[in-house]
């Protein structure tokens, strides 16, 4: 049903009404407070949340005697107000409007039970990733939990939305520095999946073993890549990409997880401060989570920190990197081949370990389907070429990191359907890490 854009000129009427007839005009004002941001010319965030937090203190008398009427509207209000205090970096208010808008969707629920996963646990879910992001890592893992719970009793097998949600509530855990936790609620996401699509199971494998070898287990890891093998040859040599997106996402979060090391390491290397991580900042990328709850503030700090990462790989190779600009006519930014690689084995680990970051933090920011072919994949088929000569001059040193760079190329090939490439590359990443 079409609906006519909210004026200035139809918040100063409902003004009018709410002052005059308060029962029906309050809550015509405060939807349209919320609306308005939304219209046309919409505001600039700055200038929106004022909007939002009238709406939300209207919302909030209306039911602060009991009443259940607006409850479901309200809830929808405060996440709105949230979700604009994240885009002005007022992070500890969006952390609270958050805590408000799980808290009324609950009560909604409460009067109006829903049988599906309802709009109380994707707000906790929201919530969970702001307690991460502000550093609250035992907080988030009970309300992750809490929806990985609702998710469990209704979704069937194999359903994607568990997938997501055990997803996040491992590395919730990871994050909380409880690992066995962790590994157990792996094992119930993999087995979850196990009857489901064979390219969902094969992601999820292999990104499974990405997360076990940098846990330092390779004999799980080589397990779960052999897993991956055998799912990849269930799938036609060429698939479509209908799922794209989610594929995608499931793989952007995967890959991310595996990076967390990476730039923990980095966060703690006062010389790392040039390369993307800013240990001063009080809010560090929480990687790996979902794409479709990463605040705004954080997407900021990641963005300004790839542009660093880029810059440092352009002065080793000499060479700009691709990118894909705004009207997505995606090309390399040079046509003349791959950038030449140092012959210094030390600028190479360097270079491999810059081009790896920089991969993970376009992964977790996204590439528009368009430039995947002409700029995901060949970025990780450089990570491999890297990897591969520092194997060859020193195999006890770099098999890991070649195992690793494989296992990322084979889950962007899966994603983009090439799925007999996928198994080349993940049979050889079993073999080497046998």
């Amino acid at each position: 049903m079409r609906r006519d854009p909210v004026t200035d000129e139809t918040v100063a009427r409902l003004r009018v009404q709410a002052r005059t007839d308060p029962a029906s005009g309050l809550p015509a004002l405060a939807a349209a407070l919320r609306g308005r941001i939304y219209g046309s010319p919409r505001p600039r965030p700055e200038d929106a949340v004022p909007f939002l937090e009238e709406s939300a203190e209207i919302y909030r008398t209306l039911v602060a005697d009991g009443g259940t009427e607006h409850l479901a509207a309200a809830s929808h209000a405060l996440s709105s107000l949230a979700l604009e205090y994240s885009i002005v970096h007022a992070d500890d208010l969006a952390l609270v409007a958050r805590q408000e808008a799980a808290d009324l969707a609950r009560r909604a629920e409460v009067v109006r039970p829903v049988p599906d996963l309802g709009r109380a646990a994707v707000m906790r879910a929201d919530l969970a990733h702001g307690l991460a992001e502000a550093g609250r890592f035992d907080e988030a893992v009970d309300a992750a939990r809490a929806v990985a719970d609702r998710s469990r009793a209704v979704t069937e097998q194999g359903g994607s939305d568990l997938t997501w949600r055990l997803l996040d509530l491992t590395l919730l855990l990871r994050l909380a520095d409880r690992t066995e936790e962790a590994v157990a609620v792996e094992h119930e996401a993999l087995a979850w999946q196990r009857d489901g699509r064979a390219e969902l199971r094969a992601l999820r494998a292999a990104g499974a073993a990405l997360w076990f070898a940098d846990l330092g287990d390779p004999g799980r890891a080589h397990h779960l890549l052999a897993e991956a093998v055998r799912s990849c040859e269930r799938l036609p040599a060429r698939g479509g990409t209908a799922d794209f997106g989610f594929n995608e996402g499931l793989r952007s979060a995967l890959f991310a997880r595996s990076g967390v090391r990476d730039e923990q390491a980095a966060a703690d290397a006062p010389d790392q401060l040039a390369l993307g991580v800013d240990p001063r900042q009080r809010l560090q990328p929480v990687l790996g989570l979902s794409l479709h709850h990463w605040s705004f503030s954080l997407r900021a700090s990641f963005e300004d920190g790839l542009g660093v990462l880029v810059r440092a790989v352009e002065a080793i190779t000499g060479t700009p990197e691709a990118s894909c600009p705004p009207d997505e006519v995606c090309a390399p930014a040079h046509t003349d081949g791959p950038a030449p690689l140092p012959d210094d084995r030390d600028l190479l680990v360097t270079l491999g370990t810059l081009t790896r970051r920089l991969d993970l933090r376009r992964a977790v920011l996204g590439d528009h389907p368009t430039c995947y072919a002409h700029l995901t994949l060949p970025r990780l088929r450089r990570s491999v070429e890297i990897e591969r000569r520092l194997h060859a001059t020193d195999p006890a040193d770099g098999t890991r990191r070649l195992v690793r760079a494989l296992t990322d190329l084979a889950m962007a090939q899966l994603v983009h359907g090439d799925n007999a490439d996928a198994t080349g590359t993940l049979h050889e990443a079993h073999a080497l890490a046998g």
